[in-house]
């Protein structure tokens, strides 16, 4: 049966949208090196009172998971080559990473074309 998705809150941040980490907490152990985790949920940081740069360390934050994704669906890729993980866990780790490589590049140029808007307006 399929799953209910849950509607997006305006008080979702990014990090929360791409940090279903459920798929890389359960990870094979077969691969070397680190793995990662459940990153977003540790990465809580104190607000600074600074809106811009609050928004500008979580967007960091989140792109560092996506660069995170990357590196774990190339180990899956080397685990794959060694015969130590199966072909259908590298193709969702690879597609779990392009989807997120994807929703970040959207989300940037989106801000950017947001930002040149604001600072054309006419006041």
């Amino acid at each position: 049966m399929a799953e209910a998705i849950d509607p997006v809150k305006a008080e979702m941040k990014l990090s929360e949208l791409l940090g279903d980490n459920d798929f890389l907490a359960q990870a094979p152990s077969a691969v070397s090196g680190p793995v990662p985790g459940n990153e977003f949920a540790a990465a809580k940081t104190d607000f600074t009172g600074n809106p811009f740069e609050d928004m500008l360390s979580k967007a960091i934050e989140s792109l560092n998971g996506v660069s995170r994704s990357e590196v774990y669906a190339n180990q899956m890729i080397d685990g794959y080559l060694k015969g130590q993980v199966e072909l259908q866990d590298v193709m969702v780790a690879q597609s779990k990473a392009s989807l997120m490589a994807q929703l970040a590049m959207t989300t940037v140029n989106t801000a950017v074309t947001t930002f040149k808007e604001i600072t054309q307006m006419q006041i």
